[in-house]
């Protein structure tokens, strides 16, 4: 979930764990799992039962350092989608348990979905994890392959939930830089409790640790950022992409987050400089947690965005 799963200690060994591959999230279920997620957990075991998780198609890109990442297509339209939503998960987590929860949603709204496994989680090749820096590179190109798979004009759709949702922002703010020949038709993108910078959102994690012992923590972590993961610390902030921003973005954030605060998404809010975005603060959600405290409203609050923005 997001992330939820961060070092309590985070420092010298803690540091470099927090960049690496791990699965062990994976492992959790709902019998195992802290109060406090269970919920979350259900609505994602309860996903996986239904028909619109079924039959995937399994696809793959070359990242552009060499790396192969995997990906579940599912083409549940009769007739040509809507749109395809390229749906990313968090920090430690899957496609599947971050994003199957959708996916019932996206098929409700007439939309193929793209359910991808992140560098350096699941089945996608890499051993470090860079905050968004890289994967949103990545993001480009999955919308890349959706093109090839369905039609240079086909409409993106970008949904990512906390680094996902992180990832999902800095690739927009690429994306309006980029000329339009090379464009992607990516239309939107939806953005559920992201960070706004990874620097501050790991001083947020080591709390009221000595300013010292927070300055050793983030020279550590960007020495490995640079170092081990091939990648720049800065290149992790959403809040820098905002000024580039032209695609339409909502911003949806848990209340009760307490992982990553909600003033992220507020901030982040406040920065963007698209002409058309949103701002949903969902009472009583913790951290990812809008869509199982609230999932009607989450879908009503969805649908409406996309409709006011698809032709």
């Amino acid at each position: 979930m997001g992330l939820a799963k961060a070092p309590a200690q985070i420092g010298g060994i803690a540091i470099f764990e927090f960049m690496k591959r791990s699965d062990r999230a994976l492992n959790i279920t709902s019998d195992n799992c802290k109060p406090r997620d269970r919920a979350y957990l259900l609505q994602y075991e309860e996903a996986l039962k239904g028909e619109a998780l079924r039959d995937p198609i399994l696809v793959h890109i070359k990242s552009r350092d060499g790396l192969v990442l995997k990906g579940r297509l599912y083409k549940k339209q009769k007739n040509k989608p809507r749109a395809v939503v390229i749906a990313v998960h968090g920090f430690h987590s899957g496609g599947l348990r971050d994003m199957g929860r959708f996916a019932d949603m996206y098929a409700r709204n007439g939309f193929d979905y793209l359910i991808i496994s992140q560098r350096s989680h699941f089945d996608s090749e890499g051993e470090y994890l860079t905050f968004g820096a890289k994967e949103s590179f990545d993001i480009l190109d999955w919308a890349d392959i959706t093109r090839k798979i369905y039609a240079p004009d086909i409409p993106i759709i970008l949904h990512g939930v906390s680094m996902g949702a992180a990832t999902v922002l800095i690739a927009a703010g690429i994306y309006g830089n980029l000329v339009d020949n090379s464009k992607p038709n990516i239309i939107c993108c939806i953005a559920d409790s992201p960070y706004d910078d990874i620097i501050d959102q790991i001083e947020y994690l080591l709390g009221e640790r000595s300013n010292i012992t927070k300055k050793i923590a983030i020279g550590l972590f960007k020495a490995n950022m640079r170092l081990r993961a091939k990648s720049n610390a800065s290149d992790a902030s959403p809040i820098t992409s905002m000024s580039h921003i032209k695609l339409p973005v909502m911003f949806v954030h848990g209340k009760d987050d307490r992982y990553v605060l909600p003033n992220n998404s507020l901030r982040l809010y406040e920065a963007c400089k698209s002409e058309i975005k949103e701002l949903h603060i969902v009472e009583e959600a913790g951290h990812v947690c809008s869509y199982v405290v609230q999932p009607d409203e989450y879908e009503k609050t969805f649908s409406s965005f996309v409709d006011s923005i698809i032709e």
